[in-house]
């Protein structure tokens, strides 16, 4: 039996042993109810995802993430390629670092938050179109009151929420804390932290949008969907469209590094 192939030479149907370090483990069952678990794993050649039906987990020790050794065939159901897990066992650093002759890659947590500006050429927007909602008969009754009681103040409030769309708004800094995902630790390993800011330099002066979202992607092009976590307030309705939206408008090509489409964003 073949052993510690590199992930992406792994054969179709033939059965091989690697050294991994699991990264997520979930309980699933499939539509006929026969339960499974479906999980991640990764180590210095590549990703891969695992399923281990419920009879190879009888008798054995819980799967968790963590470092393991396992066997198993690469195979293909749905389009979607998958390693079916055989055995397992836990295995210690000493012996991945033997195997594989470095540590394993620990799953990080990508903490983000953006802050967004109204772009100075919407403020000369506001006042028709404000005008032209009155008139149309647009406007809620709500806003009916507050702009004829004080046009100014309105059309001030109005113009402060174009920062909330990235067409009349944009980016002034990206904020994104690099560290370890809560729960997940293998003794003998320390995951590194790291800080980053775009968008604004050390002595808090404004950079160039464009640059500030080439660099962020720059960071970004490290992040791997499979193990990774992105985390932070809003970030799948907000922050990360938002982010996407301005790259179109400063023609940044970039392929998403999370699908948008999984979570039912607009």
């Amino acid at each position: 039996m073949k052993g510690n192939i590199p992930i992406a030479e792994l054969p179709f149907a033939e059965e091989v042993w690697l050294m991994v370090a699991v990264t997520s483990v979930r309980e699933r069952r499939t539509q006929q109810g026969k339960p499974f678990r479906d999980a991640n794993a990764r180590n210095a050649t590549g990703s891969l995802p695992l399923k281990i039906w419920a009879e190879v987990l009888e008798g054995r020790e819980d799967l968790r993430p963590g470092l393991w050794g396992i066997t198993g065939k690469l195979e293909s159901f749905q389009d979607r390629t998958q390693f079916v897990v055989t055995e397992y066992k836990p295995i210690t650093i000493e012996q991945y670092r033997e195997y594989l002759g470095c540590d394993p890659l620990l799953p990080r947590a990508f903490t983000l938050d953006i802050e967004t500006l109204a772009l100075p050429g919407f403020r000369e927007r506001v006042g028709p179109k404000l005008e032209k909602e009155l008139k149309l008969g647009y406007m809620r009754l709500e806003q009916q009151q507050r702009y004829l009681e004080d046009i100014a103040a309105e059309e001030e409030r109005v113009y402060e929420l174009g920062s909330l769309n990235a067409t009349s708004g944009r980016i002034l800094s990206i904020a994104v804390h690099v560290g370890s995902v809560p729960g997940f630790t293998i003794e003998g390993i320390t995951s590194g932290q790291s800080e980053h800011a775009f968008g604004i330099d050390e002595q808090g002066n404004e950079q160039d949008e464009t640059q500030a979202l080439k660099d962020f992607l720059a960071l970004m092009s490290d992040f791997d969907p499979e193990c990774d976590l992105l985390v932070g307030h809003n970030i799948i309705n907000f922050d990360l469209p938002f982010i996407f939206q301005r790259c179109l408008v400063n023609n940044i090509s970039v392929k998403p590094f999370i699908d948008l489409s999984e979570f039912h964003v607009a």
